[in-house]
């Protein structure tokens, strides 16, 4: 079959789940939003029943989503549906999301449907799947024709010792400006008006270390009665997460939001950030929270090109809980519109606003970058 030069069709696999809040989607939609469709026909394919609320957008745009199955317990039968879409919509391009070397899954059946820029995009410095990943690793080096990462930390650990280009997880910087009357209203709407929120987004699962931040926040919360936390994001390990905070007994003092569309007005209602993650490809996560103004606390695991604001620290894990809350303790008062506008005029001048960004991704889509 002849391919239509006068249109690039690039086919996006998420090889997680496609949902509006949070991990690969949210990082991929973001550049989707703000990118020059122009001679570009863009469709989407998961692992999961599309939510209304993307597959409407996405048809306004005119691109399509491809329902595949679920990639962890019927992968022979997702492959073949993603085999099929492929045969039958003839790519020029597949952009495959992912965190390990799995990604060969992907890439392997779009070289055998000779699909011509095959990318693997890394998003993180580990896999949960350790030993998958090395059985994959070199079917995965033979797969891809162009490197993605979401930081150096991610692409020297994904590609190691070949070329990769990176692609900053950017942010639409102006919605996330610091903004007094939503925090007000929020932490009404939430019953917290009078208390000190300790807030954390994140899916719930190892790697963020919610089991960490809960024990920081116990310790915190026994030198400041008002002490809240304000848990955002859903997962696998909500039960056991609600059953440690039982048997600490402070489950009336933290609330999992689950997952959430509305992070940039949560972000408001916050009084410091703390993001102990045990591994990050990046942590876009942090990015908005510094825009919003909040002071941040994160592992030192965590890509130091996150630091874009003077109001974040770095901590190791191997320190004592005690530590930690001593530091966020410390934290007296800042002037959070000082504090945002300083962080959003370093964001964007460091490349994280997705309207500068974009621009690379457009020119790999169109094979001129």
């Amino acid at each position: 079959m002849v391919r239509n030069r006068a249109l690039k069709k690039v086919l996006i696999v998420i090889t997680t789940a496609f949902v509006p809040y949070g991990g690969l989607t949210t990082v991929m939609m973001n550049y989707y939003r703000a990118m020059d469709k122009t001679g570009l026909s863009i469709d989407f394919a998961s692992t999961n029943e599309p939510p209304d609320v993307l597959l409407k957008e996405l048809n306004r745009s005119g691109s399509r989503y491809f329902y595949l199955g679920d990639r962890k317990r019927q992968l022979i039968k997702y492959l073949r549906k993603l085999n099929q879409v492929l045969r039958e919509n003839n790519y020029d391009v597949i952009h495959v999301n992912g965190n390990s070397a799995t990604m060969a899954f992907e890439l392997q059946t779009a070289k055998r449907r000779r699909v011509p820029v095959r990318i693997a995009h890394g998003h993180t410095t580990r896999s949960d799947y350790s030993w998958l990943h090395k059985i994959l690793f070199r079917v995965f080096q033979r797969s891809y024709t162009r490197a993605i990462a979401v930081s150096d930390k991610a692409g020297e650990w994904l590609f190691p010792g070949r070329e990769y280009i990176v692609l900053n997880n950017a942010i639409s910087v102006e919605k996330y400006k610091y903004d007094a009357s939503i925090r007000k209203k929020y932490r009404n709407s939430l019953g917290l008006s009078d208390e000190f929120i300790v807030g954390n987004v994140g899916k719930l699962y190892r790697a963020k270390n919610h089991s960490f931040l809960i024990q920081i926040f116990c310790g915190l919360r026994k030198k400041k009665e008002n002490a809240h936390l304000l848990i955002v994001g859903g997962g696998e390990l909500q039960e056991e997460l609600e059953e440690q905070c039982k048997s600490l007994g402070i489950e009336n003092d933290v609330t999992f939001l689950g997952m959430r569309e509305d992070i940039p007005e949560l972000l408001q209602t916050m009084d410091v950030f703390v993001f102990p993650s045990r591994y990050e490809g990046f942590g876009m996560a942090l990015i908005e929270a510094q825009a919003s103004g909040l002071y941040c606390f994160a592992s030192e695991n965590v890509p130091g090109e996150t630091k874009l604001s003077n109001h974040i620290q770095y901590l190791s894990l191997n320190e004592e809980v005690q530590d930690w809350v001593e530091k966020i303790l410390a934290v007296n008062g800042y002037d959070r519109m000082k504090c945002s506008i300083q962080a959003r005029s370093t964001i964007c001048a460091c490349g994280y606003d997705i309207e500068t960004a974009v621009e690379k991704l457009e020119k790999i889509y169109n094979g001129i970058g």
